[in-house]
């Protein structure tokens, strides 16, 4: 019989396709899993209704101690994790298997994540793994699962934390991309009134010249028209003058003929 156990549920306070995305941002490496070496997708399947299969192959440091290196002569283990995303359903199912060292033991962690059953947007997160070996190791085959099994547990703690900071993290990095956004939208705003203000301020200054070179012409047309105008009415002053001095002396002569005329007389 494989030794097996299963871990108590456990809650992450964000939606299940926010951590999906956290879950995904650790490969192929990240400075909070430095025991990651490397990451590959091998297989990644949309289906039509939108599910995604993903089949993924990593390279890890392996966590154990030197005896159990030397014993399985390894010095790091490859992963083949298949995970399948049920969209409709809100689930994500993991089965990450060994690799390395497959046909002398076979290891199997199988991860569910579920919308927690109290809350939607919350993540609700179960674990189960198993170990088997195949071969056997002097008759210490039972010991040997028991220790692997403990190793895997005594991580599980340690995982979660990790989990979590990497939750803090992309929080953090959605808020500064945020803020980064709200920045430029408010610099382009501030640049197009600025363009409004000069464009208008522009227009009302070409109105302006337009308006005092209309103004200039008018006044100097009505300059020019006064002028000839005033002109006119001296000439005419001039000309009335004149035929009144022409009529007097007409006159004057006249006056003179007549008289010379009753002297003769």
């Amino acid at each position: 019989m494989p030794a097996s156990h299963t871990f108590p549920a456990y809650t992450y306070e964000c939606p299940l396709e926010f951590y999906w995305e956290v879950y995904n941002k650790r490969f192929p490496n990240h400075p909070l899993f430095p025991f990651i070496i490397d990451s590959e997708i091998v297989e990644q399947i949309t289906e039509e209704n939108g599910n995604e299969k993903r089949i993924r192959k990593t390279k890890l440091e392996v966590d154990a101690p030197g005896w159990f290196k030397t014993l399985f002569d390894i010095k790091h283990s490859v992963f083949i994790e298949e995970s399948y995303h049920d969209k409709a359903n809100r689930k994500i199912t993991i089965k990450t298997t060994n690799e390395t060292l497959s046909s002398k033991a076979k290891m199997i962690d199988i991860t569910v994540y579920e919308v927690h059953p109290e809350n939607p947007n919350w993540c609700q997160f179960t674990q189960t793994g198993t170990v088997e070996l195949l071969v056997s190791v002097l008759g210490f085959q039972k010991k040997i699962e028991k220790y692997v099994l403990d190793l895997y547990k005594s991580r599980y703690d340690e995982s979660r934390e990790l989990d979590k900071k990497m939750i803090e993290l992309y929080r953090e990095e959605i808020l500064k991309e945020q803020e980064v956004k709200k920045q430029q939208q408010e610099q382009t705003t501030t640049t197009t009134t600025t363009e409004t203000a000069i464009s208008t301020t522009t227009s009302i200054n070409i109105e302006n010249n337009a308006n005092s070179s209309s103004s200039a012409v008018v006044s100097t047309q009505t300059a020019t028209t006064l002028t000839t105008t005033i002109n006119i009415e001296n000439k005419d002053s001039n000309n009335t003058a004149a035929a009144s001095s022409n009529t007097l002396v007409s006159s004057t002569e006249e006056t003179e003929s007549s008289r010379q005329e009753e002297i003769k007389v």
